[in-house]
């Protein structure tokens, strides 16, 4: 807390297509660009992974015009002034790592790893290692064989798209352009009253994750996972929603609500207490509370709140707690008229699940089997995506300045989209709250009897032995009977509900398959939780850390904790050892913060080799080593005493 947080270049690289290029100081870099632009005077791409990060350093030196950001330091492109070139960020379009490029997209090619130690400080004078520059080398090789497969699918630079979600985007555009059914069915259900889109993204929530809190601390053994295979597809491919704008009406009981239209209500609860150890109603979600006491961000109780839901959300909550009608009053409600998605979409989402499942373990065909995975994933993402942000812009002398948009900015893009008829908001509203009824509503049948979920993830859950099988088959044969009943309504094919992988074996969409079973495991809370397995030792990764060798096999134990990366594991030997105020130190998990520096002053440094040398760097960024602490919020903390669960509630 107390260092100089400051930062410099001390090597940069510059690929042409595969020849790199590198220099130590910036006026070696500004020649450079100057004399390919005297050449090739057209326009050029410079692609850069974490854009943002060199962005910080470049800004000092150059100015930018017609930067694109999703929010401050978030740069996704922008065009030098100076020079005809424009920077890509390729984190922006693949969305992974730069060492995982090569595997995703089947390259020749790795990224090198550990060949540069990022702590040694170094300036332009410090001299570096073939090793080290070789590993500042490949950095550049690998982005030059992505963008030269990218090019096979997209032809050419210009049309690579910039994001990843950007990539089913445009493929689903052209496949609608000229569709005026589709256009017509969508533009119907896009909300241009700003009141009603204030609501939706009151309303809009992510999965569910949670931890039972009675189960905190406790290290359970022989828990069994299962996971829903592709759980948003599966909505969105086999789900009704909000096909009209949604039209104010007077209900005043929730219970008067139809099935046949979706509801968006803004509601105050009174006197409310949950019903189950497994609690629902977040906090994050709820306004002007009184008397509240929380489960790990999630409301165990209040004398009273706020909240906005839609029908689906109230489903499984009014399960949940004791949500009679004298403990509610509806503010406002509005509705609009169910129906499935066009069936154009419903299609596509299909096809790309075909196509994924067909290639995957085909040999020679990994980067067709990425590409089609990514796309698959990525129809989530594109439906849920937020449009109308605040506009967010770089200005050479000002820097980043974020303006929240006007009611006739808001009220414009969203005649513009309704316009445009792609698709609608609400999509994304439904598409989470289904997804989340789909699980908790199993949570809630699982846990009838006596309490047995441990643990639950968006998509995902965690039991303890002694749990209802038939719960599990009975919500397999629901999957079933509910893909059949659309199959039936749209006249699709159950087959792309189904498809065979290139092994013969049929992959059902959102079922619940198992998904690995752990010897023992423990959580401390939401995204934090250990586990030890066995596993044959072929299969174990070095972010495994084995415990106990059986000779072909042997277990290990891994960690999930939000924060800390994967190899954290090496950190404890046993999970004994997985409890508050454990501390996960930089030599086991290789996590950095991150600063952004501005205003740097000229200084003289020392490298770690002895040599001595003024940087005048502007602006930079600082990686500084840190360390990561496990510890429970307070309120989960009191849960777990003693005092608090005499007064648990049981479900009855």
């Amino acid at each position: 807390e107390r260092c100089l947080k400051q930062a410099t270049m001390y090597i940069w690289m510059l690929g042409i297509n595969d020849q790199v290029y590198y220099g130590r100081t910036w006026q070696e870099l500004q020649s450079m660009l100057f004399k390919i632009n005297y050449y090739v005077p057209y326009k050029k791409y410079i692609f850069v992974h974490n854009l943002a990060f060199e962005f910080q350093f470049v800004k000092s030196y150059a100015l930018f015009k017609n930067v694109m950001a999703r929010a401050s330091h978030k740069i996704m492109m922008g065009e030098l002034v100076q020079y005809n070139f424009t920077f890509k960020c390729t984190l922006f379009m693949t969305n992974c790592k730069l060492e995982k490029i090569p595997s995703q997209f089947n390259l020749n090619i790795a990224k090198k790893v550990g060949d540069l130690d990022y702590h040694k400080i170094r300036h332009y004078k410090t001299p570096l290692t073939e090793k080290e520059f070789e590993y500042c080398e490949y950095d550049c090789l690998v982005l030059y064989y992505y963008i030269k497969k990218e090019l096979e699918h997209y032809g050419t630079l210009k049309n690579l798209p910039n994001t990843s979600t950007g990539k089913v985007r445009r493929e689903l555009h052209e496949l609608i352009d000229k569709d005026f059914e589709y256009k017509c069915k969508v533009s119907r259900s896009v909300n241009t009253d700003g009141h009603v889109y204030n609501m939706l993204i009151e309303n809009f929530a992510g999965g569910y994750t949670h931890a039972s809190w009675l189960f905190a601390d406790v290290i359970i053994p022989n828990v069994t996972s299962y996971d829903f295979t592709s759980s948003y597809p599966y909505v969105l491919a086999t789900s009704k929603f909000p096909s009209t704008t949604f039209t104010k009406c007077n209900i005043k009981n929730l219970d008067d609500m139809l099935p046949e239209f979706a509801y968006l209500f803004r509601i105050r609860l009174k006197n409310i207490s949950s019903k189950y150890f497994n609690t629902f109603l977040s906090k994050d979600k709820c306004r002007h509370i009184r008397g509240g006491r929380y489960d790990n961000g999630r409301i165990i109780k209040a004398d009273s709140l706020e909240t906005t839901l839609n029908d689906v959300d109230w489903s499984y909550l009014k399960i949940a707690y004791d949500l009679k009608p004298e403990n509610y009053e509806i503010i406002e409600i509005y509705y609009s008229i169910y129906d499935y998605l066009p069936k154009q979409l419903i299609k596509f989402i299909l096809e790309k699940y075909v196509e994924k499942t067909k290639l995957k373990n085909v040999e020679g065909k990994e980067y067709e089997y990425s590409l089609a995975k990514a796309l698959f994933n990525a129809i989530y993402g594109m439906c849920v995506t937020n449009n109308i942000r605040d506009d967010v812009k770089y200005d050479n002398d000002l820097g980043w300045t974020e303006t929240p948009l006007t009611n006739k900015e808001i009220e414009d893009k969203l005649r513009k989209e309704k316009k445009q008829g792609f698709l609608s908001f609400s999509y994304g509203c439904w598409c989470t709250s289904i997804a989340r009824y789909n699980l908790i509503s199993n949570v809630l049948k699982l846990d009838q009897k006596e309490p047995v979920v441990i643990y639950c993830d968006t998509d995902s859950c965690k039991v303890k032995e002694g749990f209802d099988k038939k719960v599990i088959l009975n919500y397999n044969k629901s999957v079933v009977e509910k893909i059949k009943q659309v199959c039936n309504d749209l006249d699709l094919n159950f087959e792309d509900f189904e498809p065979e992988d290139v092994e013969g074996n049929k992959h059902l969409l959102r079922c619940f398959d198992l998904d690995g079973s752990y010897k023992f495991f423990v959580t401390q809370g939401a995204k934090k939780y250990a586990y030890i397995k066995n596993v044959k030792k072929s299969k174990v990764k070095p972010k495994a850390n084995v415990v106990k060798d059986y000779g072909a096999s042997c277990d290990v134990l891994e960690i999930t904790v939000s924060g800390v990366p994967k190899e954290g594991a090496r950190q404890i030997k046993s999970l004994e050892e997985f409890k508050d105020n454990l501390e996960f130190t930089y030599e086991n998990t290789n996590k950095n913060v991150l600063f952004y520096c501005e205003n740097q002053e000229p200084i003289e440094i020392t490298d770690y080799l002895g040599n001595k040398a003024t940087v005048t760097d502007k602006s930079g960024c600082c990686l500084v080593p840190t360390t990561y602490k496990l510890n429970k919020a307070l309120e989960y903390t009191y849960l777990l005493s003693e005092e608090s669960s005499r007064r648990a509630v049981y479900n009855e």
